[in-house]
Formats: C-alpha cells, structure tokens, sequence
C-alpha cells in the first residue's frame, strides 16, 4: 500500500485529534496525559515524510488542495 498525500493527511489528522482527546482524559490519570502528547506529536511524522508533491518534490506546506502551488499537477494519481 503506497502512502499518498491524501492518506497522510488523514493519518496526520487522527493521531491529532487522537491525542488530544487522550491529554483530555489525562485530567483523570495523568499518565494518559504524556500518551496523548506524544500521540499529538507523532501526526508530524506524516507530515513531514509524505506532505510534498510526488511531481516535483516540493513541501506543500499548508496546502491542502488537489493540485501541486508549484508545479500545477494533481497531488494523488
């Protein structure tokens, strides 16, 4: 399975919000608390391996469309 722009950033927006709702929960047992944070931390993987044009190479930075704001080509074929 090969891991596309889009796939990523999906898997970057779960481990997000997956671990801030484990800080949440780490009001109760603050041992939850460290987990979640190092959940929270682990959606900048994705990010930074797989969040560049398979085109040109580029980092897409924040953007979050279809298309390449450098080359102009489709992110995911």
């Amino acid at each position: 399975m090969k891991m596309t722009v889009k796939k990523a950033r999906k898997l970057r927006d779960r481990l997000l919000l997956g671990g801030f709702v484990l800080m949440l929960l780490g009001y109760l047992y603050d041992p939850i608390f460290i987990v979640g944070l190092i959940v929270a931390f682990s959606c900048l993987i994705p990010d930074f391996l797989f969040n560049k044009c398979p085109h040109c190479g580029k980092r897409l930075g924040r953007n979050n469309g279809d298309f390449c704001q450098f080359c102009g080509k489709p992110l995911d074929q």
